[in-house]
């Protein structure tokens, strides 16, 4: 039924969908005893039955001696391959490589893969399902008791301090686990470890044991997995001290992953220090090939150039492109970078964030600033009146309704001594001349900022587009920094401020932001090329292709066949039944569906390196960024000597008691890491 002399007689289309689904399902016919002998210039060559496995589409007449393609015999294509076949040994693999990139070639093998629509992964499930399932029971007794200890690491890591993990809860923890469970008190019973001092080594040597086993599979996903991206931030801990966070980024499955590598200690903040901190951070993960972005954020943007950083990380890694992550809000990084270069506005934003906490913490407090507001502005824009994402211009303009509740809070009846120390405190900001000369300043800066985010974060953003809105960005804030010393001399409540240096420092900040956002997005060619797989902007391709699009990807990332990719996208554009949903993901998982991945392989390795990229787009299924999970636990930890081990275990919950627990490889490496942990878990 499959065979080349049968499919020559009839016309696919019209035969019966469940012998079309059995046609597909038998796939090309590839005989063995074929036999085609070119002779000329006195030479003989006869066909080599490799090539079968070599091109899956490949297929063959014995009675024809010639070789045929399997999807255009189907659905029609090239006549040389469809009718007469091919014979011309000497030119084969040059005329395959040609046939590979033809449209119709591609178009016809995306017809087929569509056919009937199979989707294969349910079925790989249900294996993959019974053989864990087998693999769980050939394990069972290990892997419960090993289950339950992780489990009481769980519970004692995710306050991310260094008390939740002393021996004593450990213990508590564990003998509250043993009530009712027979096999884990046999345990317990049997071993003398978890006792006195024995317990806190056990503790420390099973944390150890876990971090290492988790970088070594994280190790082991970077080697299967093609590309990475690299993100970092600055992060300090409870007790003030500094550190650089590593995340990774890369796909696994078909699935994008964020996972936090470890913390660094960087003594040297210039450029060269920090980009030979990540350099050595990076290197034992041998991933010179594969790292294709990297993104900085803390001390890259107050100690030193995004820029040269991003130069030396690349003279080891060439296609390593920096990119302004998603991760780092653009406001938040601006707002860090003024901090560090001037003392004054560090004080500026520790004190305005005090606002954020007395009003927004308390509900009793937000009602008596709503009654103050309500007097004078209408209750619909009192609504508008945001203290966490625009504070500075919300105490602004809202600063004598914010005067008015904080003397209400002093005088009236009915609120605790706590509340009206911090309301007097909030007050003598609002009479602090250079105070508020910083919040009329940041109330004017911050807008422009959010509004340059916004332009940037746009899908259907071109190139033009985003050098005109870096354009009008620069001139709004160059025309701010003039104003500077206006705003330093206006008065306020009839009296002028002092000029004190206000000037001069917000002059600073208009040149730090400027700076930051002109190394930031003067290249943002990734934005754009990103378009090409932005499944919105399909019907507009489908009939202009996005030429300069292609041109940018070409030259940013590793395309290998840019006339093949081009041959791809231009049928992809026209089967929107692709399209199942509004993330590049859905599409990558929309081609691994219907089998079309060797197909449209350029397409797919670009789609794996933009979905890699953790660009300023971003997608409605993203997830909390791990990078925002690592400074919420940094700020809880204080004093911990073993940081890199806890951060994972509170970070990576799940990751690591899911590798640890069904993994039977795993499992025994784990036992054999350290002897005493080793005995006390699997003592027979």
């Amino acid at each position: 039924m499959n065979h080349v002399d049968y499919l020559s007689t009839v016309r696919f289309s019209t035969l019966p969908i469940k012998q079309q689904l059995e046609i597909k399902h038998l796939g090309p016919h590839q005989p063995d005893e074929l036999v085609i002998i070119q002779e000329g210039n006195g030479k003989k060559r006869s066909f080599n039955p490799e090539w079968f496995y070599r091109k899956s589409w490949l297929t063959a007449s014995i009675s024809k001696k010639a070789l045929f393609c399997f999807p255009c015999l189907l659905f029609e294509g090239e006549s040389v391959w469809t009718t007469t076949g091919f014979t011309d040994l000497k030119h084969l693999s040059e005329r395959l490589a040609k046939h590979e990139s033809c449209a119709s070639h591609v178009d016809n093998s995306i017809r087929l893969g569509l056919l009937g629509q199979t989707n294969v992964s349910s079925a790989l499930d249900r294996v993959h399902g019974r053989d864990i399932e087998e693999h769980n029971r050939q394990t069972e007794e290990n892997r419960y008791v090993l289950g339950r200890i992780i489990s009481c690491m769980k519970l004692c890591g995710r306050c991310g301090s260094a008390g939740s993990l002393n021996p004593a809860i450990f213990k508590c923890i564990f003998e509250t686990m043993c009530e009712g469970d027979s096999r884990l008190r046999r345990h317990y019973e049997a071993e003398p470890y978890f006792s006195g001092i024995s317990s806190a080594a056990i503790q420390n040597e099973l944390l150890d044991c876990m971090y290492s086993v988790y970088r070594d599979e994280v190790g082991r996903q970077l080697l299967h997995t093609p590309f990475v991206a690299v993100m970092t931030d600055e992060c300090t801990d409870g007790s003030c001290n500094s550190h650089m966070a590593v995340v990774l980024r890369y796909m696994v499955n078909n699935t994008v992953i964020e996972r936090f590598w470890e913390f660094i200690e960087v003594k040297d903040k210039t450029a060269n220090g920090l980009a030979t901190a990540i350099m050595a951070s990076l290197d034992p993960l041998h991933i010179t090939n594969k790292l294709i972005a990297q993104t900085y954020d803390g001390s890259a943007g107050r100690y030193g150039s995004v820029r040269d950083i991003e130069a030396r990380v690349k003279q080891r890694y060439p296609l390593a492109h920096f990119v302004h992550c998603y991760a780092h809000p653009l406001n938040a990084t601006l707002q860090q970078v003024c901090s560090a270069r001037s003392s004054d506005l560090k004080v500026f934003f520790a004190d305005l964030s005090t606002f954020t906490n007395f009003f927004s913490n308390s509900y009793k407090r937000m009602a008596a600033l709503n009654e103050a507001l309500s007097r004078r502005v209408p209750r619909r824009q009192a609504a508008r009146l945001n203290f966490i994402s625009k504070t500075a211009n919300s105490v602004w303009k809202g600063r004598e309704e914010i005067k008015e509740c904080l003397q209400n809070i002093r005088t009236q009846e009915g609120w605790d001594k706590a509340t009206i120390s911090e309301a007097y405190a909030l007050a003598m900001h609002l009479q602090d001349p250079k105070f508020l000369q910083f919040s009329q300043f940041f109330s004017e800066l911050m807008p422009e900022v959010d509004l340059l985010h916004g332009v940037l974060q746009k899908r259907k953003m071109n190139a033009s587009g985003i050098r005109l809105a870096i354009q009008t960005f620069k001139k709004n804030v160059g025309l701010l920094r003039e104003r500077t010393d206006l705003i330093a001399q206006e008065g306020t409540e009839g009296s002028k401020r002092i000029k004190s240096d206000a000037a001069a420092t917000m002059q600073e900040a208009c040149d730090a932001v400027l700076s930051q956002v002109d190394e930031r997005f003067s290249e943002s060619d990734h934005l754009i090329a990103a378009r090409l797989v932005d499944g919105t902007l399909f019907p507009k391709f489908a009939s202009s292709f996005p030429v300069v699009e292609l041109e940018f990807a070409a030259r940013l990332w590793p395309v290998a066949n840019k006339e093949k990719l081009k041959t791809e996208l231009t049928s992809l554009y026209q089967h929107v039944e692709l399209i199942r949903g509004t993330t590049m993901l859905s599409l990558l998982n929309s081609v691994h569906e219907y089998n079309l991945q060797d197909v449209m392989s350029e397409t797919v390795t670009l789609l794996k390196v933009i979905i890699t990229t953790p660009m300023t787009n971003s997608e409605s299924d993203r997830n909390l960024s791990t990078l925002k999970k690592v400074k919420t636990f940094a700020q809880n930890a204080t004093g911990q000597h073993r940081l890199n081990a806890l951060a994972m275990l509170t970070i990576e919950n799940g990751f690591i008691h899911g590798l640890l627990n069904f993994d039977s490889k795993v499992i025994e490496q784990f036992a054999h890491m350290k002897d005493r942990c080793a005995t006390c878990l699997f003592m027979k």
